[in-house]
């Protein structure tokens, strides 16, 4: 029960990124150059040869900046990638992948590739091949290692990490996170925590985890309406007559929440 409606909430997760982030990419402005002290150098044509240098034109002519000369180089946004994204809202998976597949190997060094190993990560996680988009995420953080920080890449791959199982890796990162991560970000972890321990069938420490959710980040309303209703489901599991009680303070709380709606149901 708790798998299916995750793998729910993750695909809508999933759909609305691409989505997003195919709108970001329309705006994006190329060619140019970030500097390491964060001053930009605008260009009219940039390319990477194999070892990283980055070659920009400019109204003044060609300049070549070595690696570490720059921080990051960007080039205009490839036609291919909203190619993929169509695809991958088409369904026709294999054929995105193949696509930003070709997005990597011709944009090295000129961010696009970052973003096709963000969206290839996003399209195996639509597929729902877990393994895959872990490694996809991983390609991406040993190539851009400041992509971890950006809380839609980091919270994708901890659901691709669940999806695939892999249960010490992803709880280890849930436990800095619930000591020293925001508190949204830790009332999250504290419920995708619970999530794990459900997976593994262990309901009890489940519920606990989702009730410290509920109970302990009571003042963050994003998290609330999961936490809840993922405690009153495990306590029905457990047939504790609490259940219903929790139930009703979600539907009284968050009447229009989709998990209120779910709660209705089971009341």
């Amino acid at each position: 029960m708790f798998e299916s409606k995750r793998r729910e909430q993750t695909m809508k997760r999933i759909f609305s990124i691409l989505a997003m982030t195919a709108a970001a990419a329309m705006t994006a402005q190329a060619a140019y150059i970030l500097l390491p002290n964060g001053n930009r150098i605008d260009g009219t044509d940039i390319r990477a040869r194999p070892n990283g240098d980055i070659i920009l034109t400019t109204s003044a002519g060609q300049r070549t900046f070595t690696r570490g000369q720059y921080a990051k180089a960007f080039a205009d946004k490839p036609a291919a990638y909203d190619q993929a994204s169509a695809a991958a809202g088409q369904g026709n998976f294999d054929q995105a992948i193949q696509i930003l597949d070709k997005i990597i190997a011709d944009y090295r060094f000129l961010e696009w590739d970052n973003q096709a190993r963000n969206a290839k990560a996003r399209v195996f996680m639509l597929q729902e091949d877990f393994d895959s988009a872990v490694t996809a995420y991983e390609e991406l953080f040993r190539n851009a290692p400041d992509a971890k920080t950006d809380e839609a890449i980091g919270w994708g791959y901890r659901e691709a990490l669940l999806g695939a199982k892999q249960y010490d890796t992803l709880v280890k990162d849930l436990n800095d996170i619930i000591k020293s991560g925001s508190r949204p970000d830790a009332a999250r972890a504290q419920v995708m925590r619970g999530d794990v321990e459900m997976a593994r069938n262990r309901v009890e420490p489940a519920v606990m985890d989702y009730l410290r959710s509920a109970i302990l980040f009571e003042n963050v309303a994003s998290v609330q309406p999961e936490a809840l209703f993922k405690a009153a489901s495990g306590l029905e599991q457990l047939r504790d007559a609490r259940s219903r009680d929790m139930y009703q303070k979600l539907v009284e709380k968050y009447p229009s929440s989709e998990y209120a709606q779910k709660a209705r149901a089971k009341m």
